[in-house]
Order: C-alpha cells, then sequence, then structure tokens
C-alpha cells in the first residue's frame, strides 16, 4: 500500500489534458485553413460568375483558390513569367484577424495564461500556415506558380504575427514588455500606435478628397473597361480589395515623399506623367503637373505631430522623460509605416506600369521627422499637462497610470473559464510536474488577477506597493500566504 501510485495511473490526467489541448489547436489550425481558401475561392467564383464570356467551372475556382491562397498570404505569384507582388491588403487583413481570433479561441479554452504557454500555439501556426504554402508553391504549375522558399516565408510570418497579436494580451506577452521597460518607453510605444492610427486617418483623409475630385474620372475609367454589369462588379471589387493599399498612398503623398507606377512619379509638388492601369481607384492619381493649391495636404502630417505632442505632455516625470517618449512614439510610427509601405508595394508585370513603390525607406524617414519635430516642440513649449503630476516620485513603470492589458485578467474570461470548466473536468486536476508546452498550472482564476484588486479585497494592510504587479500571475499558483 506504500508503493508509489503506477505511471499510468499518475499521467492519465495530464495526457488527457494535453491531448484535449492539442486537438483545440489541431481544430483551429484547420479551420483558419480552410477558411482562408474559402474566401479565396469565392473572390474567384464572384469574378468568374459575373464575367462576360466566361463560363463558371467549380474545379478551375477549386484550382485557382490555391495560389488565390497564397496571394492572402502576400506571397509573390508570377502568371505567365509576369511578376505580381502588389496584392491586396484587405484581403490579408481579414485572414489576420481570422487567425487572431482563432489563436484567442485556443489559448482561452486550453486555459493559457503565461508566456511560455503561448510560443507552443504561436509556433505551431506559423509552421502549419508556411509548410502549407510551400507545399502549394511546390505543386502549383502551369500559367501561374510562385516560389516555394517566399511561399514558406510569407505564410509562415502572417500567421505568426496574427497568431502572436491574437494570444499576447491572456498569455502576458504585452506583460513582458512593460515590466522590462521604463514607464515613458511604454508610453512611447502607446503612443506610437496611436501616431499610426493617425497617419492611416490622414491617408484616408487624402483618398476620400481625390475620390470625390476625381469622380468623373473614376466613372471615366470603368467605362473604357466594359459597359455591362460584370465588368462593373470586377473593377469595382478589385478596388475595395486595393483600398488599404490606397489608403497608404495617401499618407506618402501627404508627408512628401510621394509613390510611382512605372514612369508615373506623383508628389504634392512635382508630377512626373505616365500611364497607368484602368482601374477606377487609380483614377485618382493625377497624370499632369502638380497644383499649387496640392501643397495644402502637407498639413495633415503636421496635425498627426500636434496629436502626438499633446498626447505625450500627459508622460508624467521631468522634460527629458518627455521627449523620450516622444523619440520612442516617433521610431515606432516610423517603422510600422515602414513595414506597411514595403507590404504594400511590389511589381505588376513587365510593361509599362514595372514597380509600383510606395518608397519606404524615404517615407519612414519623413514619417520620423513630421512626428518628431512637431511633438518635441509641443512637448517643449506647452509643458506637462497640469493633471499629470510631474514629480520625479512618479517615474518608473508604474507611473505610467495604466498596467497593460496582459497584465490584468479580464472578467470576461473568468466567466468563460467557469462556463467551459465542464467539458475540461477531466484535465483541471492537479498535475504534480509541469509539462514543457502546454501543462504547467494557471494562477486561479477565480481571485482578482491584478494586485491592487487582490489587496483592496484583503482586510490587512498590503505588504508590497499597490503600484506593483504581482509577477506569480504568470509563474503559477502558490499558496494563501505568499499569494500576499
Amino acid at each position: 500500500m506504500l508503493d508509489s501510485i503506477p505511471h499510468a495511473i499518475a499521467d492519465g490526467p495530464r495526457e488527457r489534458r494535453l491531448g484535449i489541448r492539442w486537438w483545440l489547436l489541431a481544430v483551429a489550425v484547420v479551420v483558419v485553413l480552410l477558411a482562408g481558401y474559402l474566401i479565396a475561392a469565392g473572390l474567384i467564383a464572384l469574378v468568374m460568375a459575373t464575367a462576360d464570356g466566361a463560363q463558371f467551372n467549380p474545379v478551375v475556382v477549386l484550382l485557382g483558390a490555391l495560389p488565390g491562397w497564397l496571394a492572402l498570404h502576400q506571397t509573390a505569384l508570377k502568371i505567365t513569367g509576369a511578376p505580381l507582388s502588389v496584392l491586396p491588403l484587405l484581403p490579408t487583413a481579414l485572414v489576420m484577424l481570422l487567425i487572431a481570433i482563432a489563436s484567442a479561441w485556443v489559448a482561452r479554452r486550453s486555459r493559457l495564461r503565461r508566456p511560455d504557454q503561448a510560443w507552443p500555439l504561436i509556433t505551431a501556426m506559423g509552421l502549419v500556415h508556411a509548410f502549407v504554402g510551400a507545399g502549394i508553391g511546390v505543386v502549383l504549375g502551369g500559367p501561374v506558380h510562385a516560389i516555394p522558399v517566399d511561399a514558406f516565408v510569407s505564410c509562415g510570418l502572417t500567421a505568426t504575427t496574427a497568431s502572436a497579436a491574437g494570444v499576447a494580451n491572456r498569455c502576458g506577452l504585452i506583460y513582458l514588455v512593460w515590466e522590462r521597460v521604463e514607464a515613458e518607453v511604454w508610453s512611447g510605444m502607446r503612443l506610437g500606435l496611436l501616431a499610426l492610427a493617425a497617419l492611416v486617418g490622414a491617408g484616408g483623409v487624402v483618398l476620400l478628397a481625390g475620390i470625390c475630385l476625381s469622380g468623373s474620372a473614376m466613372v471615366a475609367a470603368m467605362a473604357s473597361l466594359g459597359n455591362t454589369a460584370g465588368d462593373a462588379v470586377g473593377t469595382t471589387l478589385a478596388s475595395i480589395l486595393y483600398l488599404p493599399n490606397a489608403v497608404l498612398a495617401g499618407w506618402s503623398f501627404a508627408a512628401g515623399t510621394g509613390l510611382s507606377i512605372g514612369r508615373l512619379d506623383v508628389q504634392p509638388l512635382h508630377v512626373v506623367p505616365g500611364p497607368v492601369p484602368d482601374l477606377p481607384l487609380l483614377a485618382v492619381l493625377p497624370t499632369h503637373d502638380s497644383a499649387a493649391w496640392w501643397a495644402i495636404v502637407l498639413a495633415l502630417p503636421l496635425v498627426v505631430g500636434l496629436l502626438v505632442g499633446a498626447a505625450c505632455r500627459r508622460v508624467p516625470g521631468s522634460l527629458a522623460r518627455r521627449l523620450l517618449a516622444v523619440g520612442v512614439a516617433a521610431v515606432v510610427a516610423a517603422l510600422g509605416t515602414l513595414l506597411l509601405a514595403y507590404v504594400a508595394g511590389g511589381d505588376l508585370g513587365n510593361g509599362p506600369f514595372g514597380q509600383v513603390t510606395l518608397r519606404p525607406v524615404a517615407l519612414a524617414t519623413a514619417t520620423l521627422c513630421w512626428v518628431a519635430i512637431p511633438a518635441a516642440a509641443v512637448t517643449w513649449l506647452a509643458g506637462p499637462d497640469i493633471d499629470v503630476p510631474a514629480t520625479e516620485e512618479t517615474a518608473g513603470p508604474e507611473a505610467d497610470g495604466e498596467a497593460p492589458e496582459g497584465a490584468n485578467a479580464d472578467a470576461a474570461d473568468t466567466a468563460d473559464d467557469a462556463a467551459d470548466s465542464t467539458a475540461d473536468a477531466d484535465g483541471d486536476h492537479a498535475d504534480p510536474r509541469p509539462d514543457a508546452a502546454f501543462a504547467e498550472k494557471e494562477p486561479d482564476d477565480s481571485e482578482p488577477a491584478i494586485p491592487q484588486a487582490r489587496m483592496a479585497a484583503d482586510a490587512e494592510p498590503p505588504v508590497r506597493k499597490v503600484s506593483e504587479i504581482d509577477p506569480t500571475e504568470f509563474d503559477g499558483d502558490l499558496s494563501g500566504d505568499d499569494r500576499r
């Protein structure tokens, strides 16, 4: 009776729990892959069903969805030897959203709470997409084909980025960054995301103004392609899919670096004429010399910089700390712009259009200057916000006033975990041995995850500072005395 428990009995709950978690991950990956394939097939079917003279063939649609799936993941294609790497960003954003939602669902159902539990999920999602993309690149033949290495890299990076974004909050990836940087650096990173949103809005304003001023040209471009309903549906669909690319081009125009399509070079103060594809969305591009009033678009980047500067005034601490936050925000905005501009450009065949580029390096440099200089001027001259204490004692990781969302347990997650406890009852038993992938024991969801909330609920005075985040929220379950 004093012998140890047989391994078959001791390992039963842990193995059952791991099995459920890997099955959830497998289901999520398969669903995401099928959803992306169906999106590509649906778009191709819509074009074939509405095009004049085209016969709808389900086999052709299913085969054409394979390179379409690669295009959703920004994989460069070659059609009859002509390169095509200027791919629409709207379906890519939709696929990344699906991957993020599926990853968050797996993390919630599997009770994943810590960063070391998130890496297997992120890695699995990225590698499966990478190998599927490489496999499609290998089997593709005929007029459309792709380089398998490019497909592996682009599909893997897309899925990995989206999966990491989906579990960053729940599994504490944001918390890892928050606890390792100073308060002003964290504030600058948040304000950099604000600057990215503001510059996207500025690009949308430029695009909307161009559409309003070029309505007749867009109608003429659509009429030149044909007067049938199928032609109208096809061109309208293509214009909608390329809207994010056009928004980035609008910001490039407003920032002053401009864009080029083949021989066409468009800038606020200078235009080199050249041919453009017969797409209604491209009719907003000017084909003649620039007008003097176009310079007013340069006020939009200035507004973005002033907005960031006004937000940086709320960073607590000295002037040097606020200026550091301005610099970090400008760098984050510049790096985000560099990445988006690089993805939005590419090759458009071997004809007169050639390469489509938003000049990523020049645009990132211009974005850095447009954000940093006005924001630094506002921060320097206007001083700190009177509602924010500017003493040195408030400086530190807690001085930002808010902990990252990754450090706080969502109340909805607690309710969802309680609802899922019946389905996961077999796998929620205590496990004496941690597993390398998923099986570490999570903290008790029934208690408040924010240390401030926990200490406020206790009758005894807190031992730690109220502003600190308890790292044991991501390091496993401890005894009641240790939690205090």
